[in-house]
């Protein structure tokens, strides 16, 4: 055999190994990119649309809109002591008649049942989504609270189920692809606490209800680096503005602030969840 024929059967050899080579590392599996985490289920949407219903329905409201109806009664002075009386009893007896119709109270079981059946849907997505154990506890454990409180016509802690159950509802936002930040909801929840806990009378309650969400504002503003200075500016000074309210122990200025805190991060979660 000449050198040049060897020469050739060399080079074709090798080029030989390289196609083997190269087919071998071609049917090596590829990295795949890690998965994204999938959206909220709609069953969480619903849930937290059908606590916010109750909650409103059971809010703290105005002691102003009470006391309209005496300061009516101090312009009649002048119509005499026995008047007054009459007066006074026939409003206290019509309050009382009235009393049972403000609030639905059938309606609001119902709703309760509602929000029972949308978490058990909603309960196997978010444990297969990785929720702790003590988030499925605390969650369950308010839910139960809900339909009994309102049995028992209890206002107050009825609406405090309603928001305590509310409040787990963040930590599972986070296990999935979220457009708004879970911290948001927090605030949320926390400013409705202030409220209940100020028409309550538990002031020391609310002044710790005020200490944790300063903290969250605190971290919630590098979250919201993308969010125009204006809208946050004006939720930093609603926040300020309740603190106020609270050092002062007005009740009626505590619910306005509040009011107006709560109005403002309900803007901000409508626009971050309407972001692309």
């Amino acid at each position: 055999m000449k050198v040049n024929d060897l020469g050739k059967l060399l080079i074709i050899g090798v080029i030989f190994a390289s196609l083997i080579a190269a087919a071998g590392c071609s049917s090596k599996p590829q990295s795949k990119p890690a998965p994204k985490e999938p959206s909220p289920p709609g069953e969480l949407k619903q849930l937290q649309t059908s606590l916010d219903e109750l909650y409103n329905a059971l809010k703290p409201e105005s002691p102003g809109k009470e006391q309209g109806g005496q300061k009516k009664q101090q312009q009649s002075q002048g119509k005499g002591g026995e008047e007054q009386t009459a007066g006074k009893g026939k409003q206290a007896e019509e309050t009382k008649k009235k009393a049972p119709t403000e609030i639905d109270w059938n309606k609001l079981q119902a709703q309760a049942e509602k929000i029972h059946d949308q978490w058990n849907k909603l309960e196997p997505k978010v444990v297969q989504a990785g929720a702790r154990p003590e988030n499925i506890t605390g969650m369950e454990k308010e839910l139960d609270t809900l339909p009994t409180k309102i049995a028992a016509r209890d206002r107050s802690g009825a609406r405090l189920a309603a928001n305590s159950a509310a409040g787990y509802l963040p930590d599972f936002i986070e296990l999935y692809t979220k457009k708004v930040p879970p911290d948001l909801y927090r605030m949320r929840v926390i400013t409705r606490d202030v409220l209940l806990c100020v028409d309550d009378g538990d002031w020391a309650g609310a002044e710790q209800d005020m200490l944790k969400m300063k903290t969250i504002w605190s971290n919630l503003l590098v979250q919201l680096e993308d969010t125009s200075k204006t809208e946050t500016d004006k939720t930093h000074m609603a926040l300020l503005d309740l603190e106020d309210a609270l050092g002062k122990r007005d009740e009626v200025l505590v619910l306005i602030k509040g009011n107006i805190l709560e109005k403002n991060l309900d803007e901000m979660i409508k626009r971050h969840d309407m972001k692309m």
